[in-house]
């Protein structure tokens, strides 16, 4: 039994270092949206359980990230800092020309009834939310090329020697 944890622990840490740790080592950001983001999360919980003894709070967390996945979609920007994450947001709607209303110094509505949401985690780890809400298909569509160009924005970004 112990032979399969440390198996499963070390095939944890891999899958770890192969989504994190390899675009941040060739000085990329790191965007992870969507079954990605929960992945990540639910690696690191699974991790944190391996090494402890009780798994119920690693199964209570689990059900907790689901319940956060599934209503908030998150996207999370690893490397970078909460102006740069902003930077992109500007340069993503401009080059859509996606009407941009600020709502406070982090949040955005998008288009017609959309919000967009940048959230501080760590240092250098953001929060992205996307609530999609239009009334016609053309500012569906929009929206959707928006999520596609920020995305790339963000992935594109160069982390320097900090």
């Amino acid at each position: 039994m112990v032979i399969v944890s440390v198996c499963a622990f070390g095939a944890v840490l891999a899958i770890l270092a192969h989504l994190v740790l390899l675009p941040l080592a060739k000085r990329r950001p790191v965007l992870l949206r969507g079954a990605e983001s929960y992945a990540l999360g639910a690696l690191v919980i699974v991790a944190v359980a391996f090494l402890s003894v009780w798994t119920m709070p690693a199964l209570l967390l689990l059900i907790a990230q689901l319940v956060v996945a599934i209503v908030w979609r998150p996207w999370v920007a690893i490397g970078l800092a909460t102006e740069q994450v902003l930077a992109a947001v500007v340069k993503a709607s401009t080059m859509v020309r996606v009407k941009r209303v600020p709502v406070d110094d982090r949040a955005f509505v998008m288009g017609e009834r959309s919000r967009l949401r940048v959230g501080r985690l760590l240092p250098r780890v953001q929060l992205i939310t996307i609530r999609v809400s239009a009334s016609n298909a053309t500012g569906l569509k929009k929206i959707a090329l928006f999520r596609n160009v920020l995305r790339k924005t963000v992935q594109n970004y160069s982390l320097g020697r900090s």
